[in-house]
């Protein structure tokens, strides 16, 4: 596989799984605008939005529902901006979802020009736990 985005969500790369299906592998970002920050990647290749699948991009709005109430609860942030970038903007050259916790004071216009630096692996691994913890409280809950 040439393509970074298809390595990164069928885990041909060093990732940090957060939530699996089976058609989406959402992993945290390497370069986070903050600790939480999610990527929602489908496993099948597709470079835009009008590209996806329809039951996928059905999916990506599904997860992305669910982990901003994960991301929420893991993190407590002022709220979550969930974002995807096209074409030229798409760094991955595969449709991606970034969903991402965001804090009182992180202008929007600022907050997207700053230069991110790669997060530490202890602290990526740390969030991937959190973020799995509240996972799975969830998902007991649902099942009661």
């Amino acid at each position: 596989m040439n393509c970074i985005g298809c390595r990164l969500a069928n885990e041909q790369e060093n990732v940090h799984v957060v939530y699996e299906t089976a058609t989406l592998t959402c992993i945290l970002d390497y370069m986070p605008f903050n600790p939480g920050h999610v990527l929602i990647l489908p496993k099948q290749h597709a470079t835009e939005v009008e590209k996806l699948d329809p039951r996928i991009a059905i999916d990506i709005m599904e997860a992305s529902r669910f982990l901003s109430n994960v991301v929420k609860a893991a993190f407590n942030p002022d709220g979550i901006t969930i974002i995807q970038n096209g074409g030229e903007f798409n760094d991955l050259d595969h449709y991606h979802m970034h969903v991402i916790p965001r804090f009182e004071g992180q202008d929007f216009a600022e907050f997207f020009s700053e230069e991110g630096e790669p997060a530490q692996e202890e602290d990526l691994a740390q969030a991937a736990q959190k973020l799995i913890r509240v996972i799975k409280e969830m998902e007991q809950h649902a099942r009661v």
